[in-house]
């Protein structure tokens, strides 16, 4: 089963989000939430795609390389492709649908890509348990 972390990455006390990143066929597919997956009560909530992240990432806290603040992981687990079946069509899928089986994350997680938003902005949200 591919792996998927979520890190709480710091700039300062007013510029902190989470990664959330999934194991994908270039590195790990990251999206930067202003809410962890776990919170299902805020969710839905928007997304943005951000540029793959290197493996090393799965196990990283600590401080950021280039002075982009710090991280530490606030959830870890595998998961299992559903939508797209093929993670090397998500650059081209309007929706990706993920089951979670993370330390606090569980159940099925959709993403669909927001209009006209191209290929940055997506609406996260939990389906099931």
């Amino acid at each position: 089963m591919p792996k998927f972390v979520v890190q709480q990455h710091f700039r300062d006390e007013e510029d902190w989000h989470f990664d959330l990143m999934f194991e994908g066929p270039r590195g790990l597919v990251t999206f930067s939430s202003p809410v962890p997956p776990d919170e299902a009560e805020k969710l839905p909530t928007t997304v943005r795609h951000l540029a793959d992240h290197r493996p090393a990432y799965l196990e990283h806290e600590g401080e950021i390389s280039g002075g982009r603040g710090w991280c530490k992981i606030h959830d870890r687990g595998t998961f299992e492709w559903l939508e797209p079946k093929d993670p090397a069509l998500i650059e081209t899928s309007d929706e990706i649908r993920v089951r979670l089986a993370g330390e606090k994350a569980k159940g099925e997680y959709r993403l669909v890509r927001e209009p006209g938003s191209g290929a940055d902005y997506w609406r996260l949200k939990r389906v099931t348990e």
